[in-house]
């Protein structure tokens, strides 16, 4: 039973990502911005996928349940905020050619 609580807690995030994208895409979610709300689905995975890499690489270590899942969280944000940077960073540099 434990195993199945920490692979849900994992991938429940990402299983939400379809369900969060339709809720914007049909207008149940309005954020202002139009279809540019679209937009915010991509950190929404990419924080997911790292979340669940990291769950269950933090498990297979032999972390509890409640540590391995603040840490999780944290390399997701920390994730997100790199890649955030990066992209800022080529923009701001034109490093990435004419977009």
């Amino acid at each position: 039973m434990n195993r199945l609580i920490r692979i849900a807690t994992a991938i429940l995030p990402l299983a939400l990502a379809p369900l969060l994208l339709w809720l914007i895409a049909g207008g149940h979610i309005d954020l202002g911005g139009g279809e540019k709300d679209l937009v915010w689905i991509l950190p929404w995975v990419l924080w997911s996928l790292v979340f669940a890499l990291s769950c269950f690489v933090l498990w297979w270590r032999g972390w509890t349940h409640a540590r391995s899942l603040r840490r999780s969280a944290l390399i997701g944000f920390g994730s997100v905020l790199l890649a955030g940077i990066i992209l800022a960073a080529f923009g701001q540099l034109g490093i990435a050619g004419l977009f």
